[in-house]
């Protein structure tokens, strides 16, 4: 599974990206942390994911985890309730390094890799707890509890969508299909 995604993304979507998006704010015009907004963002994420996925698709769901660097913003009061949501799901897992591009103490241009884990599951959509886990998403940026603060990508390969909710704002990734 790990090996026949990672090469379908090398192929289409680079870096877990593509020329081809469209983002959408979900919270506006409500305040941050406010009740309404967390309602209107759940609401509106919800509906846009069951919009592009049908319970019956098989996705993959590709969580980057930071574990060393978790993000101080919010305070990642949750870390494992993502993994409470996939309890009993078989995730395969891999190490991989993001290249940081800086400069040292002397003016050298150097590049740090910074580490993550990549866990992955594959299968039916109806399987997961997909609204739990946006919500969770929605909840972390607004410091509310359940959160969950790893970046999660639900990637439809037979559709060539990648979903990614961050914070309250969702970006979808697409490749358009050539026909010469």
């Amino acid at each position: 599974m790990k090996k026949e995604l990672f090469k379908y993304l090398e192929k289409d979507f680079p870096d877990l990206n593509s020329d081809i998006y469209v983002r959408y704010e979900l919270g506006e015009p409500y305040e941050n942390g406010s009740d309404e907004r967390i309602h209107q963002v759940s609401y509106r994420v919800i509906s846009i994911f069951e919009d592009l996925f049908n319970m019956n698709d098989f996705i993959y769901i590709y969580i980057k985890d930071w574990e060393v660097d978790r993000d101080i913003m919010f305070g990642d009061t949750t870390p494992e309730y993502l993994y409470q949501l996939l309890n009993g799901k078989t995730l395969e897992e891999e190490i991989l390094y993001e290249p940081d591009e800086d400069i040292d103490e002397e003016g050298n241009d150097i590049t740090i890799n910074h580490e993550y884990k990549v866990m992955l599951w594959y299968g039916r959509l109806s399987e997961v707890p997909y609204k739990e886990i946006l919500k969770g998403i929605a909840n972390y940026e607004q410091g509310r509890e359940p959160s969950i603060g790893q970046s999660i990508y639900f990637i439809n390969t037979k559709k060539d969508i990648i979903f990614n909710m961050y914070d309250d704002r969702v970006a979808l990734y697409f490749q358009i299909l050539q026909i010469n």
